[in-house]
């Protein structure tokens, strides 16, 4: 049965417009890396704590079906620049060294319309220093020192760091990039990347900030992203705690952990006491940048600053999730909740928002850019594959679209949807099915693909879908994975076999 996507509003909040000043709002684009959705406490996390994030999603908009179309850095990062799907602008995986030419930019056009556009943080695009329409960027792409990268060697973190007296090298702390394995930062908490990322913006508005025009700040954080190195205050908040677990699915397989899995492995079994680590230490990161993006709203915001009275649109997300350890996936690039699925909210100070509004319109990141140019009254170029959020905003309508659709050409080959209630994934290699009820089962735990009454719509959809996109999709070759493992994920028992 087909449901419209809700909206539960707070009915004496005002419309939605710019006041206590002439010019255009401020706009605070806060990201973060390989966030899941619910990594967040409002979003039902009932381990973790983010206060003050929480208290920001409840004065907005809290989007809750949010999904990143090609759930990996690069792609999710061209598709923040430039309001298009990973479908359009080409990079469908994770690929260095590809130089991105967009015919529009988020920055571009608001520095076009006047504003200061300052990045600080985290872009991963190709190649390092390139604008993309910012005036200026404090630039670190990772947390790691990586000289002789072809692809991140400038780091301005790490160049501050070493000013500070402290050589840090990728492998000091002996922890991966891309691992399970998780551990204290060793260092003090205010030389910790999440800390310098915080303290460069509170810099920005003290010392560089042009007063005569608005701005608009992407604040990019590079955690919760490995390596999972929480300082030792957030590290000991959940690093004891023995009600974390990861989900398992009815269809993930059911054999002992893997002896010798490199910490890098994206699939197990995984030992279970080492995934509970992975998961407090990613914790510990989130709680962390919690404190932290509070930090820099206190600085801005700062009592008795004329700057507090500035209108200012605060917006987060992440570019994708974190399998961690659910159905023994670690890791990111899958089609399911924990890899796709990411928070957004859109809240705001000094601007009349509605407050306490939830939306379970399905939106995907392609949408940032048109929605942040709407809210800052700058036209929206042709041709963008997004669609601006306002109108949910103001409650001139309830969603911009029936389904989104995602892909991935990784490890794993992929394409799926999501409907206003069913997930449809397709597996190019293997041409495995599974199809879930994401309302009732949000974490992609029981396959209904064995339905055929339920089965047969989702593949005439994708069908009506890859003909648009002129691919090889022919039904009379399918495998649905009736609830069992697919072979596709590779597991090492499936290969064993």
């Amino acid at each position: 049965m087909n449901r419209r996507p809700r909206v539960t509003r707070n009915t004496s909040a005002g419309i939605l417009e710019t006041a206590l000043a002439d010019r255009p709002p401020n706009i605070l684009l806060i990201t973060t890396d390989q966030q899941r959705y619910d990594a967040l406490s409002i979003n039902g996390n009932r381990v973790l704590r983010t206060a003050n994030l929480d208290a920001l999603a409840a004065g907005g908009t809290n989007f809750t079906r949010c999904y990143s179309a090609c759930p990996v850095c690069i792609p999710a990062r061209r598709t923040l620049i430039s309001g298009l799907h990973p479908q359009t602008h080409g990079m469908t995986g994770y690929r260095e060294a590809q130089e991105f030419n967009p015919p529009f930019t988020l920055a571009g056009c608001l520095r076009q319309a006047g504003y200061q556009t300052q990045l600080i943080g985290k872009l991963h695009l190709h190649p390092q220093r390139k604008r993309f329409g910012f005036d200026h960027m404090i630039l670190s792409d990772s947390a790691n020192y990586r000289p002789t990268s072809q692809f991140q060697r400038h780091n301005d973190y790490t160049d501050w760091l070493i000013r500070q007296g402290h050589f840090h090298h990728s492998n000091s702390h002996g922890i991966s990039s891309n691992g399970r394995l998780g551990r204290a930062w060793t260092l003090p908490e205010e030389l910790h990347h999440s800390s310098w990322v915080a303290e460069m913006a509170a810099r920005f508005f003290e010392t560089s900030r042009d007063p005569t025009t608005p701005w608009f700040l992407h604040l990019s954080f590079v955690a919760p992203h490995p390596p999972l190195i929480p300082p030792q205050a957030y590290w000991e908040r959940y690093a004891f705690r023995d009600d974390i677990k990861a989900c398992l699915a009815d269809w993930a397989p059911r054999t002992e952990p893997v002896r010798g899995l490199s910490p890098d492995s994206p699939v197990g079994p995984f030992d279970p006491d080492e995934i509970r680590i992975a998961i407090a230490a990613y914790y510990g990161l989130i709680h962390h940048l919690d404190d932290r993006i509070a930090y820099v709203l206190e600085q801005f915001f700062e009592y008795g600053n004329p700057r507090s009275q500035e209108p200012t649109y605060i917006i987060f997300s992440s570019d994708h999730g974190e399998m961690l350890g659910d159905h023994h996936l670690f890791r990111k690039s899958l089609p399911y909740e924990a890899s796709c699925r990411v928070p957004l909210f859109i809240t705001g100070r000094n601007v009349d928002l509605p407050r306490g509004q939830t939306s379970d319109a399905l939106v995907g990141w392609e949408d940032l850019m048109p929605t942040l140019l709407d809210l800052a009254g700058t036209p929206i170029p042709p041709g963008l594959d997004g669609q601006s959020l306002v109108p949910i905003l103001q409650g001139k309508s309830e969603s911009v679209r029936d389904f989104v659709h995602g892909v991935c050409l990784d490890r794993v080959p992929y394409r799926y949807f999501i409907t206003d209630r069913y997930k449809y994934i397709w597996f190019i290699q293997t041409q495995e099915e599974q199809l879930f009820d994401i309302l009732d089962d949000p974490n992609d735990c029981h396959d209904l693909s064995e339905n055929l009454e339920l089965l047969l719509p989702m593949r005439q959809k994708m069908q009506a879908l890859t003909r648009k996109l002129d691919i090889d999709y022919d039904p009379e070759r399918l495998n649905p994975c009736k609830n069992q493992t697919p072979r596709a994920l590779g597991y090492p028992s499936m290969i064993k076999k």
